[in-house]
C-alpha cells in the first residue's frame, strides 16, 4: 500500500492524580506511538473494521485523532472502566498490525510495517524475532523442522507435538521447537521481563521471559545465562549461550517454547502466516512438512526396535 501524506499529530494529555497514566499519543508513518507511565498492555480486541488496544491499570481523559491515511479513518481513546483504557482504531478495509514494546512506550504499526530481517512470527499482536543471534529464517527452518537429529530415538524430532520418552515406555509430548546449533548466542525474541532463571535435570539451565499481552517464551538447554530474574530485556538482547549439550539433550540445541495464556502453542502456523507472501519460504516449509511425515515413521520403527531389543 502506498503511504498517503500523514499528519503528525501529538496529543498531550494532562497528568492525572494516579501514578499510571497515558502521557501522550502520536500518529505518523502508519504508526501509533503511546507514551505511558505504568499502563499494562493487555491482549488487543480485533473486530472487522476496528482494532481495540486495551491498556490496564491506566488512567486518561478521552481524546481523538483525525488522520489522513488510506485505510484509517480515526483513532480515539477513553476510560473504558475504572482501571482500563480503550484506544480504538477504525479502518475502512482489512488491516494488520504489529506491536513493539519498550518500558514506557508502545508502538502499534498499522500498515507498511517493515518485516524484520530476523522476524519469525507475530502472535497476540507482538512480533517475535528468531531467538538465535544473526540467524536467518532459512537457517532457522533448516536447523529445526528440517533437521534430523543423529539420535532420533532419545533426542526425538524437533517439531512441536513430537513424542518424548517413548523409548523408555513413558508418554510425553514436545511443547516447543528444537533448534540444533552450537557455540551461539541466544537472544530475547521480544521486549520483556525475565521471570525465571533456573536449572533442572531435564532442561539444564533455562530462562523464561514475560512479554505482556499474556505471552511468555522459554529458552532451554543453555550453557550460560547472561540475565537475572526481574531484569528488563529488549528484543535482540543476548540472554544466554548454547555451548554443548545440556540437560537431557543429546546434541547441542535450543529448545524454544512459546506460551500464550500459559498454554504452549505450535509456532509453525504463525510462521506460515507471517511468511505467507514469501513463496520460497513457504515452499521450504511444505518440503520439510512432507519429510517430517517420513521421519516420524522412521523414528517410530527405531523406537519399537530399541524397546524389543531390551
Amino acid at each position: 500500500m502506498n503511504k498517503a501524506i500523514l499528519f503528525f499529530i501529538i496529543i498531550i494529555l494532562p497528568l492525572v492524580s494516579k501514578a499510571n497514566y497515558l502521557e501522550n499519543i502520536s500518529f505518523t508513518d502508519s504508526t501509533i506511538t503511546i507514551q505511558h507511565n505504568g499502563c499494562y498492555l493487555k491482549q488487543s480486541i480485533e473486530e472487522q473494521n476496528k482494532l481495540i488496544i486495551v491498556l490496564d491499570n491506566c488512567k486518561t481523559i478521552k481524546g481523538k485523532i483525525i488522520v489522513s491515511h488510506p485505510n484509517v479513518t480515526d483513532i480515539h481513546w477513553a476510560q473504558h472502566d475504572k482501571e482500563v483504557v480503550w484506544l480504538v482504531v477504525t479502518f475502512l478495509d482489512k488491516y494488520s498490525f504489529e506491536v513493539n514494546l519498550s518500558k514506557h512506550q508502545y508502538k502499534i504499526c498499522l500498515s507498511d510495517c517493515e518485516q524484520s530481517v530476523n522476524g519469525l512470527l507475530k502472535i497476540n499482536g507482538i512480533l517475535l524475532q528468531i531467538p538465535i543471534q544473526n540467524m536467518s529464517i532459512n537457517d532457522f527452518l533448516d536447523n529445526s523442522i528440517g533437521f534430523l537429529p543423529k539420535n532420533i530415538v532419545k533426542d526425538g524430532l524437533p517439531h512441536f507435538g513430537s513424542k518424548r520418552d517413548d523409548w523408555c515406555n513413558k508418554k510425553r509430548l514436545h511443547h516447543g521447537y528444537d533448534i540444533y546449533v552450537n557455540n551461539v548466542n541466544v537472544i530475547a525474541t521480544a521486549y520483556g521481563k525475565v521471570t525465571k532463571v533456573k536449572q533442572s535435570k531435564r532442561s539444564g539451565l533455562y530462562v523464561k521471559l514475560h512479554h505482556e499481552n499474556e505471552l511468555d517464551t522459554l529458552y532451554i538447554h543453555l550453557r550460560k545465562s547472561l540475565v537475572i530474574e526481574g531484569q528488563i530485556v529488549r528484543a535482540g538482547d543476548i540472554i544466554g549461550k548454547i555451548d554443548g549439550p545440556v540437560g537431557n539433550a543429546i546434541d547441542p540445541q535450543l529448545h524454544f517454547e512459546i506460551k500464550s495464556n500459559n498454554k504452549s502453542i505450535d509456532p509453525l502456523p504463525f510462521i506460515e502466516q507471517f511468511y505467507q507472501f514469501d513463496s520460497k519460504i513457504i515452499a521450504k516449509i511444505n518440503k520439510y512438512k512432507k519429510l517430517l511425515i517420513n521421519n516420524i515413521i522412521i523414528r517410530n520403527n527405531q523406537v519399537n526396535k530399541f524397546l524389543n531389543s531390551r
